[in-house]
């Protein structure tokens, strides 16, 4: 795993965590996009990384 991958891995974890703590909507629907943003990064990453 090279190094942005595992920032990308940890800051997506950072965000899971505060999606769970969050109690209000917009938030959590903001936290959400970001979310669905960062994994498709992080796959598009691993996935340039087998090609």
């Amino acid at each position: 795993m090279s190094i942005a991958e595992r920032r990308l891995s940890n800051k997506i974890r950072m965000f899971e965590d505060m999606l769970l703590r969050s109690k209000n909507n917009y938030e959590i629907e903001t936290l959400r996009n970001e979310l669905a943003k960062m994994r498709m990064s992080l796959q598009k990453m691993r996935y340039a990384k087998e090609s």
